[in-house]
Order: C-alpha cells, then sequence, then structure tokens
C-alpha cells in the first residue's frame, strides 16, 4: 500500500478546501509582518540561547528530521543537524564540566545538544563540530519532550508510549572530546563555513527544501540504530496518554514556622533565599490534561529514586505547553484556556492548586509569561499562542483571580467576537497554529542608541519564525492593521427546474388551498 501526504490526491471537504485558501491568501497578506524567518519545514519546538559572542540564537527542532541552529540577528543558519530518521520533537542542553572536555579545549565548557525525534531516539550531539557522541533508543513509540537536570546530571524524556525515562549523563563528562576532534578535522567542514548555499538561504527565501521522504511501507519512521546509548536508569509510568511536555523545579527546604518569630522576622524569612535539598520535581503533563509531579533524588549509595508525589487534572483535554516559575505553573490547553497554578517548591506532593484560568476562543498551544521568561524586564503581561493564528497579549494586572475563576470548566471556549479581560492586542502575521514563543535580548542599532533590546520570537505549523520588537509590539501599526476575515459563502438560490406553466399551475394549487 503506498501512503502520500499531498493533499491534492486526498479527499478533502470543501470546508478544507476554504480554509487552505485563506491561509495562503493570509500567508500572502501577512509576507513581510513579523520580521519572518522562513524555513524549509515546520517548527515543532523552539529553544533561544544568548551566545556570548554571537548574540541570540534559535535552535529549532523541524518536522523535516534536522536541528536548525539560527542566528537570530541575521536569520541565517548556522548549523544544521542531520541524523534523525523522523520529525524531531524536542531539544536541551547539557554543558560536561570544563575540565573534562579535552585538554585543546583549554579547560573551556563544552556544550552539547540532545535531540528526539519520531525515530524513538534521543541523540547527543557535539555543538563545536556537530559531531554525533551517541544515539539512545530511548522508548517503543515516538519521542515527544524530553528535559535535562543539570545538577542530578539526567535526561528525562516523555514519549507517545506514556512512560517517562531517565537517562544518566554523567558518562559524557569522561568523553575522549579530543579523538571526537580529531575524527571531526578530518571528515567535516570548519564550523564556521556554510552548510552549502541552498541550507545558508532557507530562512531568507521562499525556496522550499523537500523533507526526506519516508519508507512506503507504513507511516512510522525507519528504526534508529544504537550508538555509544546512555545508561538507563529509572522509568516513571503512571500517565495513560501521550505525554506532551516535561519541566522540573528544585525541591527546596521549608520556611520557618517557629511561633516564637514576630512578624519582622517572618517577613525577613519569606524574602530570604532557601536552600536546596538536592531533591528535584519533575512535572509532566499529558494530552489528556493530567498533570503528575514526580520527585528524584540520590540515595546515600547514589543510586536514583522517583516517586510520585502528585496527580492532578487541571485541563479537559491536552496540555501543549509548560512553563513554570518561582512558585508558578503556566499551562497552555486545547481546551481553550491558560491556566496558573501555584505550588510549595518545599512540598512535591502538595499539588499545584489553580487560582486563574484565560479563557480563548480557540485552542490554545503556547503561552510565555515575560515576567518569569525575562525577569529583568518587569513586565506584568502574558502572551499567547493559538490555533487560530493569533498571538494575544493580556495583561495580568488587569485579570483578577475572581473575574478569572479556575473551576468548573467544561472546555468552552469564548466567544470570537467578544473581548478578552485584560486583553492589550491581537498580533496577527502567522497563518497556521503557533506552537512556541519565546523571548530574548539583542543590541540594537548604533543609530539608535545601541541599547540592550527586548524582542518576541514566535513559531508556527506555516514554517516560519517571526520576531516582535518589545514594547513596540504592544501599539498596533498606525496604518489599518491587516485583517483578513473567512466569509461564509451564501447559498445561492438555484433556479427552478419547473417551466412557466408548471410553476403557475402549482401556484394555483397552493391557494385553493
Amino acid at each position: 500500500m503506498s501512503l502520500t501526504n499531498d493533499t491534492n490526491k486526498l479527499f478533502q471537504s470543501d470546508a478544507q478546501h476554504a480554509r487552505a485558501a485563506y491561509r495562503v491568501a493570509k500567508a500572502q497578506l501577512h509576507e513581510t509582518t513579523g520580521n519572518p524567518i522562513k524555513l524549509s519545514t515546520v517548527p515543532l519546538r523552539v529553544v533561544v540561547k544568548q551566545h556570548p559572542i554571537q548574540g541570540p540564537e534559535a535552535w529549532v527542532a523541524e518536522s523535516g528530521f534536522v536541528v536548525r541552529r539560527l542566528d537570530l540577528e541575521s536569520g541565517r543558519t548556522r548549523q544544521l543537524y542531520r541524523g534523525h530518521l523522523g520529525p524531531v520533537t524536542s531539544l536541551d542542553f547539557y554543558t560536561p564540566p570544563a575540565a573534562s572536555t579535552s585538554t585543546s579545549a583549554k579547560g573551556k565548557s563544552r556544550q552539547l545538544m540532545i535531540s528526539g525525534s519520531w525515530d524513538k531516539s534521543a541523540r547527543v550531539w557535539d555543538t563545536t563540530n556537530k559531531s554525533l557522541l551517541s544515539t539512545t533508543i530511548a522508548h517503543i513509540d515516538f519521542v515527544k519532550s524530553l528535559v535535562v537536570i543539570p545538577e542530578l546530571k539526567l535526561l528525562c524524556t516523555g514519549s507517545s508510549d506514556k512512560d517517562i525515562r531517565v537517562w544518566d549523563l554523567s558518562v559524557l563528562d569522561s568523553w575522549d572530546f579530543d579523538s571526537t576532534d580529531r575524527d571531526a578535522s578530518t571528515s567535516s567542514k570548519p564550523e564556521d563555513e556554510p552548510e552549502n548555499e541552498i541550507e545558508e538561504e532557507t530562512s531568507t527565501s521562499t525556496s522550499i527544501e523537500s523533507p526526506p521522504t519516508l519508507p512506503s511501507t507504513g507511516a512510522a519512521p525507519p528504526a534508529a540504530k544504537s550508538l555509544k546509548p546512555l545508561p538507563f536508569l529509572l522509568s516513571l509510568k503512571g500517565h495513560t496518554r501521550p505525554i506532551e511536555r516535561l519541566a522540573y523545579y528544585h525541591v527546596q527546604t521549608p520556611r520557618s514556622s517557629d511561633g516564637s518569630r514576630s512578624k519582622d522576622d517572618d517577613d525577613d524569612d519569606e524574602d530570604a533565599p532557601r536552600e536546596r535539598t538536592g531533591h528535584v520535581a519533575l512535572i509532566s503533563v499529558d494530552s489528556l490534561g493530567a498533570l503528575k509531579v514526580w520527585e528524584l533524588w540520590r540515595d546515600e549509595q547514589g543510586q536514583l529514586r522517583g516517586e510520585l508525589r502528585s496527580d492532578t487534572r487541571p485541563h479537559e483535554i491536552g496540555i501543549y505547553d509548560l512553563v513554570v516559575g518561582d512558585g508558578e505553573i503556566w499551562t497552555a490547553s486545547a481546551d481553550n484556556s491558560v491556566l496558573l497554578s501555584t505550588f510549595d517548591s518545599s512540598s512535591p506532593s502538595s499539588a499545584p492548586i489553580p487560582t486563574t484560568r484565560i479563557v480563548h476562543p480557540y485552542h490554545l498551544k503556547s503561552v510565555l509569561p515575560l515576567g518569569i521568561a525575562l525577569p529583568n524586564l518587569n513586565s506584568s503581561h502574558i502572551l499567547t499562542g493559538s490555533a487560530d493564528e493569533a498571538i494575544r497579549i493580556l495583561d495580568l494586572n488587569s485579570i483578577s483571580p475572581s473575574s478569572h475563576p479556575p473551576f468548573p470548566w467544561s472546555g468552552i471556549p469564548s466567544p470570537a467576537d467578544e473581548k478578552m479581560v485584560g486583553l492589550v492586542r491581537q498580533v496577527e502575521g502567522h497563518s497556521h497554529d503557533v506552537v512556541d514563543l519565546h523571548v530574548y535580548t539583542q543590541v540594537g542599532l548604533p543609530e539608535q542608541g545601541g541599547r540592550l533590546e527586548a524582542w518576541l520570537l514566535s513559531a508556527s505549523v506555516d514554517g516560519t519564525l517571526r520576531r516582535w520588537r518589545w514594547p513596540d509590539v504592544l501599539v498596533s501599526p498606525s496604518k489599518e492593521e491587516k485583517v483578513l476575515v473567512e466569509v461564509e459563502k451564501e447559498e445561492t438560490k438555484g433556479e427552478s427546474l419547473l417551466t412557466a406553466e408548471e410553476e403557475a399551475e402549482l401556484e394555483a394549487l397552493m391557494a385553493d388551498d
């Protein structure tokens, strides 16, 4: 049986054809909106890093089986990592101790990138020379999310097989990077040499690179081959649906509860930093709206332990984004809402408490609380990315828990024509789902003072990353904003199949009745 993804060869309803035509028209209308970076395939996950010398860069996990490293100022590709046999869904970073990386590195730390894919593997790459160091067959189904916990030297992977697995990264601390450097120098190009002209132009031109094709024997990617796999440590079971996102926080010592302390002492204790216990709370969310908190720690013998501490279901259906801050958890869900929950970082057994739910007209795919992502910005705004292609900017100072209670909730969207409380602006530009949102800083132009500026980054299924200067994005353009409205075609009155004589006879009969 042959398979195809070509929509021209598949049956589609009139509504699907109309939606596709609308998206094409919207993409043309907003071709230059938001300083777009055009990718050759769909971005599934983005990680933004501030390079100390080269400036801000985006690491993009793409549906085209690659991880792309982009310069966010120029929009050009710096590196392209090939090797996965299916769409790349997630990525994170690990930095071994500087003394263990290599003799040639002169004590400098070496950054490793870890990616997860539909090919069920987690791969470790050396970002210095793009060498593939390790391939671990991590699950029996797609790897959908991963997170690195550097303090415990752990990699946690979540999958469509509903399991979380924990892997040992300490083996990378003693890796022979000198040998890797020698092999890379004889088999690859220098780091600053372009991959080729096509790769370098994908972010600035409209040309589309054809992704690798899957074998016609089935829809699943071919199996990856293991290469120096990471040691397996632990499996965490409990989810009943595919795991969408993973995050963590450090478990801290509880605040003092001594009754002899004065109010001033309590206020000082509230502001004082607390010590870490060495334990980590891992948060996982799935496609049924469940949120679980697991506690990970090493016992006296150095063995890793893990236990489920709390299990809640704050959403009616899938949670697709998860942001953890100091005592706060933000979740974005397909039940048309984003939810703010609070938690006690000293007690993973205490389930997060929902406090504020913000209902949207459409499914949510991403959320960005600026106060957590960039504290120096001192902003009370959050951004949401939706399946209706819009980015919404809301001011939390205009939203109270009493006006947006967390429960009860049945997933009913707010009316599309109703103004949302706290909405500052709805930003149009993308022509498909907005799946990721980030904030970063870069030095402005010399003629504008060369000051440090904040920029927002949005990623969409339309195959683009778009950049928005903060706080300019809060203000609508001086000209009338480009808005494309879908208009449902009214049914036209069909021509009668009767002759004039038959019409007259029918009218006479109806008059007699």
